[in-house]
Parts: structure tokens; sequence; C-alpha cells
């Protein structure tokens, strides 16, 4: 009874102080979860220029929308750019750089991606006319070289007019040159913008023959009766001309107005250091018969052989031959010697033999006629 009495007791104690093993109170540890960390990822790639393949440094390659807008970073030497901690999305890639358009890609990034980006050039055209400082003569086949830019290096060459055109060159490009034998090389600025017109006047090296400034010349006044053709209209290459009545084809060589004359505009041709080319024009009145009194000649560096041939009726009435030396720039009058002999055709035959140093314009100017 005694054990019994002390069992009861226990159970009473245990039941008293919350024996209950639900009801027993415990330590209680923090509820509140850790925020998770959001993944990010990095976008790279190379910056390249989309014609050579060559890297671009200094490249601009930024985000253009969603949630990491802005970010940008520039590419190095190599062209390689890397943009970190982007945020899982889609979003546009945007590049640019300096002399170039700009490249833009959709993309969806959701692991650590490369994405390489090709620009194109922003181009433009430059053209002028190449001359020379002394004689005021075009200049063919100069070397014109784009002097700086992603372009530099591209090049052409004046034409026969001494016109010369670089298409397709960087709008970056703000300076070229231009160089020839015997001549100065010289490096000439380009405006920024759009396309551009720079007129090249090259200098003669030192030892080089230079032949001085020309001395004005009075407008020629034609005797009573007579007509001078003065190329008042001509303009581009000269294939054939009307004046006054008279028509003017070129039959031979490539002719071509120049702004330089007594007074100018004349016709020209023009021939590559060290070459002999003989030019040549018609003149008839359309069937009508006139008489040849004179004509102007001109020549950079050499002398002027010429032949003067008078045709009547398909026949050949006469033949006049000479050679004026050489007119340094200036334009010498020679007379026909003939000034009576009727004809309807006349030939004007001019041999350009350029020196070894340079390539020489040669032309006419106020045919006179009656």
């Amino acid at each position: 009874m005694k054990r019994l009495a002390v069992l009861i007791a226990i159970c009473g104690c245990w039941t008293a102080c919350g024996g209950d093993h639900s009801t027993i109170a415990s330590p209680s540890n923090p509820t509140n979860p850790s925020t998770p960390v959001a993944q990010t990822f990095t976008l790279s790639g190379r910056i390249t220029d989309q014609q050579s393949g060559r890297a671009i440094g200094g490249a601009l390659v930024q985000v253009l929308d969603g949630p990491d807008v802005n970010k940008a970073a520039i590419s190095d030497a190599n062209g390689n750019y890397t943009l970190s901690g982007l945020t899982a999305a889609t979003f546009t890639v945007q590049a640019s750089a300096k002399g170039y358009g700009t490249s833009t890609q959709r993309i969806d990034l959701r692991v650590d991606s490369t994405l390489g980006l090709a620009l194109q050039i922003s181009t433009r055209t430059i053209s002028g006319t190449v001359t020379d400082a002394t004689s005021r003569g075009i200049l063919p086949n100069i070397l014109i070289v784009a002097f700086n830019g992603p372009s530099a290096g591209m090049s052409t060459r004046s034409d026969a007019s001494g016109n010369y055109t670089l298409s397709g060159v960087s709008s970056d490009t703000t300076a070229i040159q231009a160089s020839a034998t015997s001549y100065l090389t010289s490096t000439w600025s380009v405006p920024i913008g759009g396309d551009a017109r720079v007129n090249i006047v090259m200098t003669r090296t030192v030892g080089t023959p230079t032949p001085p400034l020309p001395t004005p010349t009075p407008e020629p006044t034609p005797s009573p009766g007579s007509v001078i053709i003065r190329f008042t209209d001509a303009s581009g290459a000269v294939a054939s001309y009307s004046e006054s009545g008279f028509s003017i084809v070129t039959t031979a060589a490539d002719w071509f107005a120049s702004s330089y004359g007594k007074p100018g505009p004349s016709i020209q041709f023009s021939t590559p250091a060290g070459v002999s080319t003989d030019g040549e024009v018609r003149i008839t009145a359309g069937g009508a018969t006139f008489q040849f009194q004179s004509v102007d000649l001109y020549s950079s560096t050499t002398p002027i052989p010429y032949v003067f041939t008078g045709i009547a009726k398909s026949a050949t009435v006469y033949v006049v031959s000479g050679r004026q030396g050489n007119t340094f720039g200036n334009f010498a009058t020679i007379a026909s010697g003939q000034s009576r002999t009727p004809i309807d055709t006349l030939l004007i035959r001019l041999t350009n033999a350029a020196a070894v140093c340079c390539a020489n314009p040669m032309g006419l100017d106020n045919v006179v006629v009656r």
C-alpha cells in the first residue's frame, strides 16, 4: 500500500507539472527565411569591321532596354568586350564606334553567352581636280590616298581631265594625301560631314623645270568679218561642240574643257609622263566654206608640234606644219599661213610628247575663222 501511494503521488506531480509532452514549451527558432541571391550572367564578344574583319578597339557596347538598360562596356584594342552582372532577360545590344554605323541585335540571355558584332563603315565620297601650282594645267595620274580613319590606305588616281573620286571612304577620313613623281607629296584637309570636294594643287620638286606664271593676255579682237571660236560653253569631256555656226569634233585623244584659257575656257588633252599622244580636232561649217586665220596653242612643259590641214570638197588643199616652243603655261598665237584659202574642213593636229618627269596637258583656244 505504501508503494502504491508513492506511485500515485508521483503521477499526480507529473500531471500537475504539465506532464503532457504536447504542452511543454520549448525554445522557438527564427522562422524568417533568407532572401535568395538572384543569378546573373555575362555577355562577351568581339567587335569587328564588317568589310575587313579587323578588330575595332574603343567601340561602345550598350544594353538598350530590359532590366539592365544603359549598362555598357568599351572594346579593348583587340575588339573584345565583356558585360558582366546581367539579369536573365531578353534585351537589345547595340555596338557603335567612331567612323562606323551602329549594329544592334536582340538576345535572350539565360546562360553566359558570346555575341560578336560587325560594324559597317559610315562612308562618303571625296572628289576634286588636281592642277599644277605654276602652270595651272590639269594633272592626270596623280595618286590620291585616304590618310587617316578606318579607310586609311584606300586610293585612286586622277583621270585624263585631272579629276579624281574617292568613293566609299569612311566619314571619319579628315585628310587625303597626293603624290606623284617630280612633285612634292602634300596632305589636304577634308571638311567634316558628308560628301566633300577638295581641289589639289601640286608643287614641283626642286630641280624639276617649273614654268613661270602665265602672263595675262588680252582677249583677241577679230578682224572685220572674222569669227572666234572661244569654247565659251564647253564643259567636261569634249567629243563634239558647236559655236557660231561651226562644229568641232575631237577625232584623236580624249579632249576636255579646262577653266584655264585665253581667257578660259579652252579645250585640252593630257599625256602621262614619258608618253607621246596625238590630239586632233575637225572643224566644219555645215558644208559652207571658210578661211582659217589663226589659233592659240598651249602646253605646260613641252614644245608643240602642230599640223594644220585644209580640205575642200574632200580634197586636201594645204598642209601647214610647224613646232611652237614650250609656252610654259602661256597660250601662243599661231597664224595659219593660208588665211585667204577657202576650205570646208579644217584639221588641227597637236603632238603631245610629255617629258619623262611629268604628265603634260596641251590644248587650244580662240580658233579664228572668216
